[in-house]
């Protein structure tokens, strides 16, 4: 029985001694943790503390956070090949959550802050010891980032907010918030800016979301804010510099196509491993010409999403916040064909495909679910039309 192996997936990118080692290392600590996930995933509840540890030990928190903050000062590139290892062998979109926390969007828009709250919050993110989740989701607008309805007012040395997010991953266990607000009722995206909400504030509560199909384990919820006072030195942007914020929620859609890449390799190796032990006719049923033509083209998929992953996480400016178009477009690829992908595999399956008794439904499941995280397809498309044509406007807005 043979599939290709990890060393063999750099896929037009040289992958360094160092980077090719951090490959080895997420792929082992991930093999560890696989059996652990679909316990997860039965009881919906997982045991992040113990997970962020273990990456600790393995030294994956804090992948692109600088080192004086405590981070590895490693490059987005980097970031990209240890998420899709770490996904690939241990089949849970948990087991990067720490990397997430500690190196994506949360952490990454606090490093655009001032010095201050900087100092404030990274090092503690940074080292695994605070949690911090990213507040965007609103229950009326969804993907639309220019109509958030959360307000913040300065009112003296503090802002008050008020306001409500949805679909939070990390809500009620986070200490943090990196939070989007729209500042002084200013209208539009130049209206939008961030603060950091610590959860114990006055006035800050959360409830329990819906049950998801798939990516469960790590709590999800609504954040509510009423009258919230948070100090001025929270600030991470203020109204003006919505592409700026922006810059650092690119890390979320760098994420989402790294996972999209990991769940479609984790479905190609279940695929490939089963149709090599598997008989019918009296013969292995990868003998079929449908069968090896099915595994062909969801290799062939895969590699155009590593080849747009990986150039999405070099093209990253400092080496730390993904470019608008590269990552867009790694993420909305990878979106298709990580459910094609894992579709293909449940199929080769057979009956078996849809029983617990497989890991592939699990899979399929949460690569559904991940579908329009970081991004509905339809609102990267709307982004990378409007990079393809600078000169019209594509207003999604009435009248």
């Amino acid at each position: 029985m043979s599939v290709v192996g990890p060393d063999q997936l750099a896929a037009g990118f040289s992958l360094t001694p160092d980077q090719l080692d951090l490959q080895q290392r997420a792929l082992a600590v991930g093999r560890e943790l696989r059996e652990d996930g679909a316990e997860w995933d039965r009881v919906d509840l997982a045991p992040y503390r113990q997970v962020c540890e273990r990456m600790r030990e393995a030294g994956l928190l804090g992948i692109t956070m600088p080192t004086e903050y405590g981070g590895r000062g490693e490059t987005a590139l980097d970031y990209v090949v240890a998420v899709s290892s770490l996904i690939r062998t241990a089949q849970t979109w948990i087991a990067p959550e720490p990397l997430f926390c500690t190196t994506g969007p949360g952490v990454s828009m606090i490093l655009l802050g001032d010095e201050p709250v900087r100092r404030k919050y990274l090092p503690e993110i940074v080292a695994g010891h605070l949690g911090c989740a990213i507040a965007l989701t609103e229950p009326n607008h969804g993907s639309d980032l220019t109509y958030l309805e959360t307000t913040a007012h300065r009112d003296g040395d503090h802002y008050v907010i008020n306001g409500s997010k949805s679909y939070i991953t990390g809500s009620g266990v986070n200490e943090l918030y990196a939070t989007f607000v729209r500042f002084d009722d200013i209208p539009g995206g130049r209206g939008v800016g961030a603060l950091v909400v610590e959860a114990d504030t006055p006035g800050f509560t959360t409830t329990k979301g819906p049950e998801f199909i798939g990516d469960r384990g790590i709590p999800h919820g609504d954040l509510h804010f009423d009258d919230v006072r948070v100090p001025a030195e929270n600030l991470i942007v203020g109204a003006g510099q919505f592409a700026r914020l922006m810059s650092a929620f690119n890390m979320e859609r760098l994420h989402n196509a790294s996972l999209c890449l990991g769940l479609a390799e984790a479905a190609y190796d279940e695929a490939a491993t089963f149709v090599q032990n598997r008989q019918s006719f009296g013969r292995d049923i990868i003998e079929f010409q449908s069968v090896y033509h099915s595994l062909a083209e969801m290799w062939v998929k895969i590699e155009a999403q590593r080849l747009l992953a990986y150039r999405a996480g070099a093209s990253a400016e400092g080496g730390r916040f993904p470019q608008a178009h590269d990552v867009t477009v790694a993420k909305l690829h990878g979106s298709k064909i990580m459910t094609e992908v894992t579709m293909a595999s449940l199929e080769l399956h057979g009956g078996y495909g849809v029983t617990t008794d497989y890991p592939i439904q699990r899979i399929h499941r949460d690569a559904i679910t991940s579908v329009v995280a970081g991004g509905a397809p339809a609102v990267l498309k709307n982004s990378i039309a409007a990079m393809l044509f600078p000169d019209r406007r594509f207003p999604q807005t009435k009248g």
